[in-house]
């Protein structure tokens, strides 16, 4: 029973069970241990007693006879004697060995426990690197995960400008606490040499130069120190610096190796965010350019799509090449065609949009081409057509998509040879017009479906503007919204100076299907009902929340400290609840909790010292209350 015992427990240090399991294997190790070592001692005292009861029958036996038995039983039992004591002895180092056994397992375990943290940590910070565009945040990202991987004292991330001069320094220490990054002690040569070679420097112990303190404490002081620099294609654009004067603690090649793996990466990330920054700087330079130039004061966005618009817009809106926009209802298509004419060589003449699908099919042509009197009945007088009335200067032929096959081969004639016919008269017409069309239906597709002539729509396809939906641009949600909050409130005789950020975080959360029409309805609604000087998400239609899972009851952060702070203050109150509903439900074992969690028992005990002083506050409050 034993040795099957032993063997089950050999079988689960082997199989290297996960650390709830190892504490058990301890537990198992000791049980057996102490039962065996009872089981031994009460063998020896039975063979003890017995030995003296046999010799005490030998010497009052009243023949020779008995007493040769009682001798050969005394053998037999100094026999078993040795054998227990033989058993006593390997039974002790088997269960040195199984413990010694454990123990490396339990290390391994730890071990890989500990890389298990460290790949967690790097797999986040992954996340981070490729997606945070603020540089100041990333790096703060950067050394809070250095600090959680090596556990060193201080950590100081220092990014370089040209001529080596600092451009951006984040000091931390081992409490992930911001300290001077300028603090003394720090070896200037080692920066130095790292960033001149680009290779990592470990330096394992570094005895100090103070004299003084080590005459006090009676030893030199040592400093392991590690410096990885931060590279992008071989140049270094920075350094990361750490140091550790524990004595048990020194940084190893192995934490070389990982850190400048994760420099390398940094690098990349850092040279990327300057190259976004230099590229949203320059396109927000070309908008002032392009606004300063041309006179597109009415479409407002920052967003780089619009940007991509509006130079676009730039290049063809002093020529007559025929324009086709593209895009979803109310992403102001007309007023981009308005754009294009009023920043052309026609802005003196006149612009004329027509709707063809607000138009029906058997009025459209007499719009368009106009007709003389008597052309049919009704027609009491001549009229002059939309073509004829834009003579000189653009038209805007807006829903195109829905103009019938018999119309579309008359547009498609007049845009060969700008002729038309009006209706009821054999003269015909000409007009130097520019043609812009718009249409909210993939053209394309509906000339596939021989919905749309090809050729028609090859002729209006020259230049093709696409106007992304408002979903796209969220960007440009803010500056719309506040000026048509502006105008609203002029408009209504109130002061309205904008909208506050919970009600614009709510808007930048909204798919808007209406896009900018809809985006305007909404302020102008929000605008009426506004009680103060900015409109808040109270004023909001209601289905704008619909389907939407925010929380607006969170106060919304206004800069990165604000939301490191209740990002910070959010997972504290998680754990806190996490911690109390475990323990009670594990009457406060902390070893039946870890299982219970599925985690292992330190990782419970950090958590518990880390919020110790908020639990014996409420285990106080609670004894107080039972005891009353």
């Amino acid at each position: 029973m034993t040795n099957s015992k032993a063997r089950l427990i050999f079988e689960h240090v082997k199989k290297k069970k996960t650390k709830p399991t190892l504490d058990k294997v301890e537990e198992s190790i000791q049980t057996l241990k102490l039962s065996g070592s009872r089981n031994l001692k009460s063998i020896f005292r039975d063979l003890s007693t017995l030995k003296e009861s046999l010799l005490s029958l030998g010497s009052i036996s009243p023949s020779d006879k008995p007493t040769e038995g009682v001798e050969r039983s005394t053998s037999s039992l100094d026999n078993i004697e040795r054998k227990a004591s033989t058993l006593e002895n390997s039974l002790g180092d088997n269960i040195s060995k199984l413990i010694q056994e454990y123990q490396r397992c339990k290390t391994e375990s730890k071990e890989l426990e500990d890389e298990r943290r460290t790949f967690r940590t790097l797999y986040e910070l992954s996340d981070i690197i490729y997606s945070e565009r603020d540089v100041s945040a990333l790096l703060e990202e950067v050394v809070d995960s250095v600090v959680e991987i090596t556990s060193c004292e201080r950590c100081f991330l220092k990014i370089f400008e040209e001529g080596n001069n600092i451009k951006i320094a984040v000091a931390k220490n081992s409490e992930k606490k911001e300290i001077d990054a300028e603090t003394d002690g720090i070896n200037e040569k080692v920066i130095d040499a790292a960033a001149e070679s680009g290779n990592a420097i470990c330096i394992t112990q570094l005895l100090t130069s103070d004299a003084d303190e080590e005459k006090e404490s009676g030893s030199p002081e040592t400093t392991s120190i590690l410096c990885v620099p931060l590279k992008s294609k071989d140049k270094v654009l920075g350094v990361m610096y750490l140091d550790d004067t524990k004595a048990d603690s020194y940084f190893t090649p192995d934490d070389a190796s990982l850190l400048s793996s994760l420099g390398e990466r940094v690098g990349v990330a850092l040279e990327n965010n300057l190259l976004f920054t230099e590229l949203k700087e320059s396109q927000e330079k070309l908008l002032q350019d392009l606004r300063g130039r041309f006179n597109f004061d009415e479409i407002l966005g920052n967003s780089p799509q619009m940007v991509e618009v509006l130079k676009t817009v730039a290049d063809v809106a002093d020529t007559d090449a025929t324009v086709l926009i593209e895009g979803e209802s109310g992403t102001g298509k007309e007023l981009l065609a308005r754009a294009i004419h009023f920043n052309s060589g026609r802005s003196k003449k006149p612009f004329v949009p027509i709707n063809c699908a607000a138009i029906p099919e058997t009025l459209l042509e007499s719009e368009l081409f106009g007709y003389e009197k008597g052309a049919f009945t009704g027609a009491e007088q001549k009229k002059q057509g939309k073509f004829e009335k834009a003579n000189g200067g653009t038209i805007f032929l807006d829903e195109i998509g829905e103009m019938s096959p018999l119309l579309q081969v008359k547009i498609l004639r007049f845009l060969q040879s700008r002729q038309f016919e009006p209706l009821g008269s054999n003269r015909v017409k000409k007009s130097d017009i520019r043609v812009i069309a718009a249409t909210n239906k993939d053209l394309l597709s509906r000339v596939k479906e021989n919905e749309f002539r090809e050729d028609l729509f090859y002729r209006i396809n020259v230049i093709n503007i696409k106007l992304p939906p408002l979903r796209e641009r969220k960007l440009d949600i803010e500056p719309l919204a506040e000026s048509f909050a502006l105008k609203f409130g002029k408009k209504n005789g109130k002061k309205i100076k904008g909208l506050d950020p919970e009600a614009l975080n709510v808007l930048t959360r909204y798919g808007f299907p209406g896009n900018i029409r809809e985006l305007e309805n909404i302020i102008e609604r929000s605008t009426i009902l506004a009680q103060g000087e900015w409109i808040t998400k109270e004023e909001l239609p209601k289905t704008l929340f619909e389907g939407n899972d925010f929380d607006y009851k969170i106060k919304i952060p206004q800069n990165y400290g604000e939301l490191k702070a209740l990002k910070k203050k959010a997972v504290e109150e998680i754990e806190k609840s996490f911690l109390s509903h475990i323990l009670t439900k594990n009457d406060d074992v902390v070893s039946k909790a870890a299982e219970d969690a599925r985690m292992h028992r330190v990782e419970l005990h950090r958590l518990i010292n880390k919020y110790k002083e908020d639990f014996r506050e409420s285990r106080k409050a609670k004894t107080e209350v039972s005891h009353q």
